[in-house]
């Protein structure tokens, strides 16, 4: 029974992340197009600055939340609700602190933001009050932490994320709607960001008010607190915590920065327009993984380690699917949308497609070994990895977006996730998370498999193409979707065949294409 509700839940969350958020990519790009169209480069720059710049100060929440979730599996488990009551409790002044730290940080900002701003004159003469702005993107930093979302935590951790997902989806589209509707009318970059504040506020709330509801125990004062040896031992793994969060921050916000210092405010403008790609998948990525990720901590608890790395097995390669996918479509695709879609004078050349893509592959990989690290409370293990990783970046990012622009930056991400996390994180997860029954050499030979089998679709789907059904506008950007998004999961299953994890992928597909079909046989 257990199985089956870890596995139903999963498949609920999956289907509410993928589904939904086709719909919030559609939102986004529409939203976007109407930015460019109504307010132009520097704005939509200085909002990629503005959106990095108050990434890193979320560097203060130092992994309190994946700590507390995973803190919070075994008493949901258990029904202990006066253990999660004291756990939320936490949990919630922990957050009350860190907002007020980000208000702090972040108004102490403001006087470099001349510093940070190449062109920084140039805003001046569009009357544009960076402050101003800064300040609107900080308030909606701070009001993440202070509005009711540490809520949040009790609904994932018992593996029902998929009703934050229907809550985010709905305050997504709604603003965005609004948004189109005050930039048309007003083109007004302030209004937009305000109602960015505002669809945060209400979307924390939104969750607080459902999580009240389900769990109605939240609403009894309790006035335990955490044992100070138990905090004590928190902290430790948000401070282990802190370090991978600060390089998943560091290792992509500071793009922008670095741009935007060495290149100006125009590349930010242009780099954007790309990293949309990046940040729309990342959040599917994120979503996806999450949808199994709490199922993951829930099944942990049982201590069976075969059923552990089967399922461990099956992720990766569902990893492999998702971030393969999104490699080939982005390396393939990428150029010809952004032509149809706003014009060459936004497109960026070959190979920045193919670093981008690259790049995104990676980041599947790398969220879905997270997910396991956090759900199998490996918090402190490998603390100097992440550090090399940020100093790598660093360097080499800085090194080349001189010689190579824009596309610089992204080898200098690729390098130092390829040289930190891509060989260290499953060393650990075999060693420690799976007790050594398993070699971790087992992982490299599938990872260093399927990376060859993407690469090689990707170049094989790029000369297809060049060459079939070109100069049919819209038309041709679809086409050539399907044929990626076709290819490379058909690919990568067939390199799979008769392996454990292809054979539960494809029963799990077939036991809910069963479930359809008794459902419409019954009708």
């Amino acid at each position: 029974m257990a199985n089956n509700s870890r596995t139903k839940n999963s498949i609920y969350n999956f289907i509410s992340s993928i589904g939904g958020q086709l719909i919030t990519i559609l939102m986004q790009f529409v939203v976007r197009t109407v930015f460019i169209q109504t307010l132009g480069k520097s704005y939509l720059g200085i909002n990629g600055l503005f959106t990095n710049i108050l990434s890193m100060l979320s560097l203060a929440e130092m992994g309190v939340g994946s700590a507390i979730i995973f803190k919070l599996y075994e008493p949901l488990a258990h029904k202990n609700e006066n253990r999660i009551n004291m756990l939320m409790r936490f949990y919630k002044v922990v957050y009350r602190y860190i907002g007020i730290a980000v208000a702090v940080i972040g108004i102490s900002l403001i006087p470099f933001l001349p510093k940070l701003v190449n062109d920084y004159d140039k805003l001046s003469a569009l009357n544009i009050n960076a402050p101003f702005i800064f300040l609107l993107y900080l308030f909606d930093s701070v009001a993440s932490y202070l509005f009711f979302a540490y809520k949040s935590a009790i609904i994932k951790a018992d593996q029902h994320e998929y009703f934050i997902n229907i809550i985010s989806y709905v305050f997504t589209i709604g603003s965005g709607l609004l948004q189109i509707v005050c930039m048309l009318l007003f083109k007004s970059f302030e209004l937009y960001v305000i109602i960015t504040v505002i669809k945060t506020i209400g979307q924390n709330l939104a969750v607080a008010i459902f999580a009240e509801k389900k769990y109605p125990y939240l609403k009894q004062k309790t006035t335990e607190r955490m044992p100070k040896e138990e905090a004590k031992g928190v902290f430790k793994d948000c401070g282990a915590l802190f370090l991978y969060k600060m390089n998943n921050v560091v290792v992509k916000s500071t793009d922008n920065i670095v741009l935007s210092a060495f290149l100006g405010l125009d590349s930010v403008a242009l780099y954007s327009n790309y990293a949309i790609f990046y940040t729309t998948v990342r959040t599917l990525f994120t979503k996806v993984f999450n949808s199994v990720g709490h199922s993951i901590g829930n099944l942990h608890t049982t201590h069976d380690v075969k059923r552990e790395y089967k399922v461990f097995e099956t992720t990766m390669l569902v990893a492999a699917i998702l971030g393969g996918t999104a490699f080939v479509g982005v390396f393939v695709v990428a150029d010809e949308f952004v032509h149809r879609w706003i014009g060459n004078d936004w497109l960026l050349v070959q190979p920045f497609s193919f670093f981008l893509g690259l790049e995104i592959y990676t980041v599947s990989y790398k969220q879905a070994l997270a997910k396991y690290r956090t759900s199998y409370g490996l918090f402190r293990q490998g603390w100097a990895r992440p550090l090399a990783g940020m100093f790598i970046n660093l360097c080499v990012s800085i090194v080349l977006v001189k010689p190579l622009g824009i596309s610089g930056v992204l080898i200098g991400t690729i390098v130092s996730d390829w040289a930190t996390f891509a060989w260290y994180d499953p060393l650990i997860l075999h060693r420690i998370g799976f007790e050594g029954a398993y070699p971790v050499s087992r992982y490299y030979l599938k990872f260093v498999k399927y990376t060859l089998t993407t690469v090689a679709v990707g170049l094989l789907d790029y000369n297809i193409c060049c060459r079939l059904f070109i100069d049919y506008g819209w038309v041709s950007v679809i086409v050539h979707a399907i044929i990626c998004g076709v290819t490379t999961p058909v690919a990568l299953m067939l390199v799979s065949l008769k392996t454990q994890e292809a054979d539960y992928i494809w029963d799990l597909v077939n036991k809910e294409i069963k479930k359809v079909k008794q459902k419409f046989g019954h009708r």
